[in-house]
């Protein structure tokens, strides 16, 4: 099985055209995108009609024989949901478990706190640590049904109602039949891997996600969220954790950053990058 990864596309119609051409040359089996996938910073305005330039890439995508597995990110609009769970063009698995090839894909969107302002994705990391960023560009605020910005009073309190990044995934873990050869698409890195660099020089990974990994071991996770990571961190766009591959391709500049990982018999036997080779 030859799986296509990639992540933070937004609104880079370029990228997206880059993405099928991708798929027309290297004939994946699945392709993962995971997260990020609507036009940056134009949560109200922008990605609501964005969502039928997708569904026309996805088809063109599809045409190719992939099988496309796809989440939201932390700069997609929450409305986006129903829109993705009503397509055909792909499975879309937050907290969900699709099986393919005799390999369990499954994926968790949220990730950790930061200081801007759009925290439908945040979430906190542990009950008795939920990892509030010290610093707060501006209010926090979700997406109301109307469509606009509704600010959220008390932060702590919302994220304390909310499920953890832990407890997600360990929530969808319990539907996994064999750990060893599932396959993750989690959009915030792993802390203590160097595939959350920030051009700041911040790092900032999850540690709910890396101890999930540590324990459980599944045979690869698919990361994004932190677009410049590969340039400051050494051009790592992989690390490894025991038995899992973790995968982080990056997402700057104009050229497409993606993946190709190949499995066979349940193991990786190779895996390249798109513009840092294999």
């Amino acid at each position: 099985m030859k799986i296509l990864v990639t992540s933070d596309i937004h609104q880079m119609i370029s990228k997206w055209k880059s993405l099928i051409e991708a798929c027309k040359k290297e004939r994946p089996d699945v392709v993962c995108i995971a997260g990020d996938l609507a036009p940056k910073d134009t949560y109200i305005t922008g990605q609501m009609p964005f969502f039928q330039h997708m569904e026309k890439y996805a088809k063109q995508i599809k045409e190719t024989g992939a099988e496309i597995l796809i989440i939201l990110g932390n700069d997609d609009n929450q409305r986006l949901v129903p829109l993705m769970e009503g397509s055909s063009l792909w499975h879309y698995i937050p907290e969900k478990v699709v099986e393919i090839n005799g390999h369990e894909f499954a994926a968790m969107p949220y990730v950790p706190d930061y200081p801007f302002g759009y925290k439908f994705w945040c979430r906190g990391e542990f009950k008795d640590a939920l990892r509030i960023d010290p610093v707060q560009f501006t209010k926090p605020v979700l997406v109301g049904e109307n469509g606009k910005f509704e600010v959220i009073e008390d932060y702590k309190k919302y994220l304390e109602s909310q499920e953890t990044i832990w407890e997600s995934l360990n929530k969808t873990a319990k539907s996994i039949k064999n750990m060893s050869k599932s396959i993750w698409m989690i959009h915030c890195p792993p802390s203590n891997m160097e595939l959350d660099v920030c051009a700041h020089g911040a790092k900032v990974g999850s540690g709910a996600v890396y101890k999930f990994i540590q324990e459980q071991q599944p045979l690869i996770t698919i990361h994004g969220h932190i677009h410049e990571s590969p340039i400051y961190n050494g051009k790592k766009w992989y690390q490894q954790e025991g038995n899992t591959l973790c995968v982080q391709c990056g997402q700057v500049g104009f050229d497409l950053h993606y993946s190709i990982i190949q499995i066979e018999n349940g193991m990786i036997t190779s895996k390249g990058h798109s513009l840092y080779g294999n």
